[in-house]
């Protein structure tokens, strides 16, 4: 089932003016402004009620109620835990092994976050990341904090001024004393979203400090005050969801973030290979 907000992306196209202040409205708070009434949506996004009810329609329900119950099912989606996914496994088709099976979920949920991924906004977030004017600052949370410190250490061979978050003597909030509006923060949060996390890019906002968000398509609440948002699926044969896909995304910011960083990656990285040459010839 795609979530409402790739639904309304798919249809972003066809809005007026009107309805795209709804769709606004909409990312803006999680989609959750959509379980509201008509007139209390409508009122938020300055607009009549039936522009409220013509949007729905556009995105291809029958009706207001319809939509609702559509996006509560989205949100029951975004809030399931591993027990719940236990609940709902079926035990797939008995016909394929489980290697198979897992195959095709990786793979189709690499090419969906591929597709997603708008590529004047990925050549963006390569180039801001690139920039070793600016200090980047990496987190993330319970399971992503592996992909964070995967993407922290290439920004650290590739450009000066990258600092990955970490709990210990000094806080993660205590690292952002520093940040500033030229800085970056990259966050990593997906479903089951975390607070700590949450408080942390809202803090970094208020700093004027710019924020790229990697989340799942269901959105972290940090999308609605992110620069950049890029998301990844979740799919996976087990009652756990998948870091695959997120894994092959940062690939891909690596990647592209190898090619804005150019002469002056390469350089950086010539640097770090004389400095560990000169600790193994101090060994001998």
């Amino acid at each position: 089932m795609i979530n409402l907000a790739d639904r309304i992306k798919q249809h972003a196209g066809q809005f007026t003016p009107a309805e795209q202040r709804i769709a606004e409205i909409l990312f803006s708070t999680n989609m959750l402004a959509g379980l509201e009434t008509v007139a209390k949506l409508g009122e938020k996004a300055r607009v009549s009620g039936p522009t409220v009810l013509r949007f729905a329609s556009k995105l291809g329900f029958e009706n207001f109620p319809e939509m609702q119950a559509y996006l509560r099912q989205d949100i029951e989606n975004r809030l399931a835990s591993p027990l719940d996914m236990y609940q709902r496994q079926s035990g797939g088709d008995k016909g394929t092994t489980l290697c198979a099976e897992a195959a095709d979920i990786f793979s189709e949920g690499i090419q969906r976050s591929f597709d997603r991924i708008d590529i004047p906004t990925l050549n963006r977030v390569a180039a801001l990341l690139a920039d070793g004017s600016r200090a980047v600052y990496v987190i993330g949370g319970r399971f992503t904090h592996h992909l964070a410190e995967i993407l922290w250490g290439h920004l650290h061979q590739l450009r000066p001024r990258a600092y990955a978050l970490r709990g210990g003597v000094v806080s993660p909030r205590d690292h952002l004393v520093d940040i500033g509006r030229r800085d970056i923060l990259i966050v990593f949060d997906i479903r089951r979203y975390q607070e700590d996390i949450i408080e942390l890019a809202e803090f970094a906002k208020l700093r004027r400090a710019t924020l790229i968000l990697i989340t799942d398509p269901l959105l972290s609440p940090i999308a609605r005050i992110a620069n950049h948002v890029i998301t990844c699926d979740l799919d996976a044969p087990s009652p756990y969801d998948s870091l695959v896909p997120c894994m092959a995304v940062v690939e891909l910011l690596i990647a592209a973030i190898t090619r804005q960083a150019s002469e002056n990656g390469r350089q950086r990285i010539v640097e770090i290979e004389q400095i560990r040459h000169f600790g193994e010839q101090n060994k001998s």
